[in-house]
């Protein structure tokens, strides 16, 4: 077995209101210093009068640190869920595809991009401390340590997490009371057992009565980096809409779709700040088609289940390792957590336990192996599934926040009116034979959106692409981000604050263009002789491909 040290972090709290459910929450390493928080990534589901949430925590900051506290309803449930779900719903992240066109010209054939938009202790209960914090439960779940605390106040609250081997920074008080003085939350605080580490992290699931999930985000400006992605999925019968933010509609013609879409996060970010720094995108709206059969998330096998319960070393274990699935995050954790790498191989030992650091005779408890393969795997993620299968409507919202920015929580409700919205943009960029050797330019071209827009690359540049760094956008030609600003209700149609659509319809009129390839020597095929060309045939196809496939939205 493997052997880890931890120092324990703090992290503040979010704060509740009355009949709302809660995600997120904010992340210190110690009283001065907050880890900077990357992202958040949420899935709501409201089952009734409750709300089931499952959060993945991601965050930058010592790796051997790590704590979280966040403010739920009173009755709350916890469990681990599972990594699995965050990477299924990942196809529905934004994706543009930019197809590849001669001209008439020239012989025809088109270069589709395969870029991809897309941008996972001591157990005590009961009782009252002595200091104004209820310890309504604490016990291990999965790798964390988790308590429940009803706290009187902050300072209460800060007592037990300080005695308790947290800290947080004075900062967050202010952000703090709002939540405590309500009286209408409990606090689910964890941090991690010992011997686990910041890579055994995995997504919890929280379950609470409420139906209005909603992202207590204001704590979260004590840890935050300029823009801090946000990404809120929601399973129901109808799209969601956020009810207290603004809604945008980004401008396609601000994309760089040269690189597969990867400044999709700036675009949205400035579409936010244009919208005065609180409003939500809808990246995919619409019947999500993974409700059939067994659901998408996979389970390991009962069978094996059952076998590996019986093994008592790791020779009998290693046969049974080879029918897991190593790659699957979830499975690859737990091994990890029971199994010494040699130096060096932390992945790829895993593969039947291949140069394993323990000796094939060691003892392993394979019914504990066992056991945590049906709580950590195979009950998230049977319950999830029975919520695909319930559920057919998904929504994914997507915003970036700064600190100034957040001080509202935002919430979402169900609009059944709202209509659909595909994740997949389309556009098609003409490119124009420049020798009759068969040399094309690549660096002067045309894109035209499926939605009619049109505008031109020059020398490999797309002047009205919108990027960002530091919360600040550094280069921006005439395009705005958001097309439209609106504000939905929960039903109708929603009301509009601004309509850019005119205007940049307008500019982006291909009638409007002038010719591509101007100047220089043509050779009769509408482009400059000589230009930044590339010559046809397989390999400028795989050029093509493989620039796609290499694309990623940029995160920060």
């Amino acid at each position: 077995m493997k052997h880890k040290t931890l120092s324990p972090l703090v992290a503040a709290a979010a704060v509740a209101l009355p009949g709302a459910a809660f995600a997120c929450g904010g992340l210190f390493c110690n009283n001065s210093q907050p880890v900077v928080q990357q992202a958040e990534n949420i899935l709501f589901v409201v089952d009734g009068e409750t709300t089931h949430m499952h959060v993945r925590i991601t965050y930058g900051g010592p790796p051997q640190e790590f704590g979280w506290l966040l403010p739920v309803p009173r009755g709350v449930e916890t469990a681990v869920s599972t990594e699995q779900v965050f990477q299924v719903l990942g196809q529905f992240a934004p994706n543009f595809q930019l197809t590849y066109e001669r001209t008439v010209q020239c012989e025809e054939e088109a270069y589709p991009s395969a870029a991809e938009g897309d941008f996972n202790a001591d157990a005590g209960a009961g009782g009252n401390d002595g200091r104004g914090v209820q310890v309504i439960s604490r016990e291990p779940v999965g790798p964390y340590d988790r308590a429940i605390l009803d706290a009187r106040s902050v300072d209460d609250l800060r007592l037990w997490l300080d005695q308790n081997g947290y800290q947080i920074p004075e900062q967050v008080d202010a952000t703090l009371r709002p939540y405590v003085d309500s009286g209408a939350a409990v606090f689910v605080a964890i941090k991690l057992l010992p011997g686990e580490d910041t890579g055994d992290l995995v997504p919890l699931h929280l379950s609470f009565p409420g139906n209005a999930p909603t992202i207590p985000i204001v704590p979260t400006a004590v840890a935050t980096q300029a823009d801090l992605g946000i990404v809120a999925q929601v399973l129901g019968d109808a799209r969601a809409i956020p009810l207290n933010y603004r809604h945008v509609q980004i401008n396609e013609a601000a994309i760089d779709w040269m690189s597969g879409g990867s400044n999709y996060f700036d675009v949205v970010a400035q579409a936010s700040d244009e919208a005065g720094g609180r409003a939500f995108t809808t990246d995919f709206a619409g019947p999500h088609g993974l409700g059939q059969g067994q659901g998408p998330l996979t389970l390991v096998n009962p069978d094996l289940i059952d076998r590996i319960a019986e093994a008592r070393t790791v020779e009998d274990f290693s046969p049974l390792s080879c029918e897991l699935d190593i790659f699957d995050a979830d499975v690859s954790r737990i091994l990890r957590s029971v199994f010494q790498p040699p130096e060096g191989e932390a992945q790829t030992f895993l593969d039947c336990l291949g140069g394993v650091g323990n000796a094939p005779g060691s003892a392993i408890d394979g019914a504990a192996i066992a056991e945590r393969f049906r709580v950590e795997i195979n009950t998230p993620r049977t319950a999830i599934n029975e919520h695909f299968a319930a559920k057919p409507y998904l929504t994914r919202l997507f915003t970036t926040m700064s600190a100034e920015e957040m001080t509202e929580d935002p919430s979402f409700a169900v609009n059944p009116d709202a209509a659909a919205v595909d994740n997949v943009h389309r556009a098609t960029a003409t490119v124009y034979q420049c020798t009759p050797e068969g040399w094309y330019d690549y660096s002067n071209i045309r894109i035209v959106t499926e939605s009619g827009l049109a505008f031109d690359v020059t020398n490999g540049e797309q002047p009205n692409a919108i990027r960002r760094q530091d919360g600040q956008t550094v280069r921006q030609g005439a395009e705005p981000a958001a097309a439209v600003i609106e504000q939905y209700l929960t039903s109708g149609d929603p009301t509009t604050d601004l309509d850019n659509v005119p205007e940049i319809q307008d500019r982006n009129d291909p009638n409007k263009l002038d010719a591509v390839g101007g100047g220089g020597d043509d050779d009769g095929c509408g482009c400059s002789a000589g230009g930044h060309g590339s010559p046809v045939g397989i390999g400028a196809g795989l050029f093509l491909l493989a620039l796609g496939a290499g694309l990623r939205r940029r995160r920060r």
